[in-house]
């Protein structure tokens, strides 16, 4: 079961990478030299997920990154909620216990 907790943040760590990397194209919009980043999931070694920043060419479009930041807006509300359902079901076990 903790090994859920970690698994959920590592989603959490790969959503505030996202979110960094949008920030940053969205920064960037009217600057022709910069790269348009992106994060790629990958599993990660010790279980969860990773991510490996991308580079692409051209100007990053304002359209995509308003989605991508409300979309990891809502991820990151959904695993926030299933951390702390998690947490709640440790401490019920916690509790049996005692």
């Amino acid at each position: 079961m903790l090994g859920n907790i970690s698994i959920i943040s590592s989603g959490l760590a790969l959503d505030q990478q996202r979110l960094e990397a949008s920030a940053h194209n969205t920064a960037n919009l009217n600057t022709q030299a910069s790269a348009v980043l992106r994060i790629e999931a990958r599993e990660g070694a010790q279980g969860g997920v990773e991510g490996v920043v991308v580079t692409g060419e051209g100007p990053s479009n304002p359209v995509v990154e308003s989605v991508e930041q409300i979309t990891l807006s809502h991820q990151a509300t959904a695993l926030k909620k299933a951390l702390q359902t998690q947490s709640d079901m440790v401490g019920q076990l916690l509790d049996l216990e005692a």
